[in-house]
């Protein structure tokens, strides 16, 4: 949905947006248990 709304000129920022998310979202568990 985001995509439609904003439009293909930004799909490349969005992908690399996701991209950031989904490789940060696994080193959340590891932050904890390792501060």
């Amino acid at each position: 949905t985001v995509p439609i709304c904003v439009g293909p000129r930004n799909l490349s920022e969005i992908v690399m947006a996701q991209k950031q998310i989904w490789f940060g979202i696994p080193l959340f568990p590891v932050l904890r248990f390792f501060p």
